[in-house]
């Protein structure tokens, strides 16, 4: 039975808030599917100045699979993301290597996490724009695998509180905290968010909310806020961020307002306020599409994938 092993780094961030982000729990959701597959057998490294004890992202790995060293000869496989690349000795040579690519960032020939593109390994892309990206500088086989988000956490209450709006700022805080202030003034019900809260109760006030404006950085990797409030019933208003594109579809699942553009957002969102169609046929046709992006649908992807790669 293969064993793989997962790497992290975990930090606090200011005050007592745990850090997360998508590709912590990308990390996790694909630890857990090695954990529930009958043949392969995970274990997770934290650095040693990791705080993950009391974060929710954590709380489902067994203690007994988190280990204390990175004994490389005592694995088959390598699980690994960006920066877990400068976590490994170099006795890893040799390893078989699942490498997840999160962000478009790592596919820049600017950026320093780029040349760990030259190092063989697997490749999973969470969309079809890295793999479109790392094309040219990869050799080995790498295939895409669409995030997928827990349906049975993220879903609309039986009653929304109608023209609720609901922002997420933590990538563009300055843009949220103007929005957020011209929609108070002008009476509407908005509630922004800026800092992490526990996914339980970030999915309880998506379920709650009528819109959903998130703000992406320009370039997301795939951008899982976005697919999280479709999936809760809202009318979501979302920049084109590359990633987003196959989910993100203007007009269709979501409005999408030029990039850090504070007058096209608001615009937009005053938009949906006052148009009842468009914003129910939004949050419609958003909720169909994101039951194709479930957790079992990544873990079938993902199964197929390790029976050719790894398990053959």
């Amino acid at each position: 039975m293969p064993k793989i092993l997962f790497t992290r780094r975990f930090r606090k961030t200011s005050g007592s808030h745990l850090r997360t982000s998508g590709t912590h729990l990308k990390v996790r959701d694909y630890f857990m599917h090695c954990l529930q597959h009958p043949r392969l057998e995970p274990y997770l490294y934290f650095t040693p100045d990791s705080e993950y004890e009391d974060s929710e992202v954590w709380a489902e790995v067994p203690r007994g699979r988190i280990v204390r060293e990175i004994a490389i000869n005592g694995y088959d496989t390598l699980f690994l993301t960006g920066k877990d690349w400068k976590l490994l000795p170099k006795t890893y040579k040799g390893k078989a290597i699942i490498n997840l690519l999160q962000s478009l960032e790592q596919c820049d020939e600017a950026h320093w996490v780029f040349r760990y593109l030259k190092k063989p390994a697997y490749r999973i892309c969470v969309s079809r724009e890295i793999l479109e990206a790392i094309r040219p500088h990869v050799a080995e086989p790498a295939v895409v695998i669409r995030n997928g988000i827990p349906l049975e956490l993220f879903h609309p209450a039986p009653n929304k509180n109608e023209n609720t709006i609901l922002i997420w700022a933590r990538k563009q805080p300055e843009l949220g905290e103007r929005l957020f202030q011209t929609l108070q003034q002008r009476g509407r019900a908005v509630t922004l968010l800026r800092d992490y809260l526990p996914r339980a109760q970030f999915a309880l006030r998506l379920s709650e909310s009528d819109l959903f404006v998130c703000l992406p950085q320009a370039q997301e990797g795939f951008y899982l806020p976005a697919l999280e409030g479709m999936a809760s019933g809202c009318a979501v208003v979302c920049a084109d961020a590359l990633g987003n594109r196959e989910f993100c579809m203007h007009g269709q699942t979501c409005l999408m307002p030029v990039h850090g553009d504070y007058d096209d957002h608001l615009r937009m969102i005053e938009h949906l306020l006052v148009e009842r169609e468009l914003k129910e046929r939004i949050q419609q046709q958003g909720l169909t599409l994101a039951q194709a992006y479930s957790l079992e649908n990544e873990q079938k992807q993902f199964y197929r994938f390790v029976e050719e790669f790894i398990l053959n």
